[in-house]
């Protein structure tokens, strides 16, 4: 099974998430936030494949969050909330990755995007907070 979502995020990822065109780059971000929701039931899993989709899912949202396209970035933002959101343990091991990603995003010259980092702000301080507590 491992193997399948393995190749399944690789797809999103190298595919899509990579792709020329932003409409398939907008949905691979939200595609592979919706997987990581399908990962939460295995969240606290240590085995080395598990991992490896947790960080592939997290490294090419972070990538998205950098597109040219104002409206990738947005959906990147939203999509990067929501990988927070279920599986927050990987924000604690990737924290400096996500606060560099969130320095940019509060620079964005879009509205939007800064609006969504700044959810994302917050829900990253609360995951941190939670996890020192």
């Amino acid at each position: 099974a491992e193997s399948t979502t393995r190749a399944i995020l690789l797809l999103l990822s190298d595919d899509y998430v990579r792709s020329t065109s932003e409409d398939a780059r907008k949905g691979g971000v939200v595609a592979l936030a919706a997987s990581a929701i399908g990962l939460k039931k295995a969240a606290n899993d240590s085995r080395p494949e598990v991992q490896e989709c947790r960080d592939l899912i997290l490294a090419s949202v972070v990538h998205a969050c950098q597109d040219h396209s104002t409206r990738v970035r947005y959906y990147a933002t939203e999509s990067l909330f929501n990988v927070v959101k279920v599986i927050p343990a990987l924000a604690v091991q990737h924290f400096f990755v996500l606060f560099e990603i969130l320095r940019s995003l509060y620079a964005d010259v879009d509205v939007d995007v800064r609006s969504g980092a700044e959810l994302l702000d917050k829900k990253l301080k609360e995951v941190i907070v939670g996890a020192i507590n």
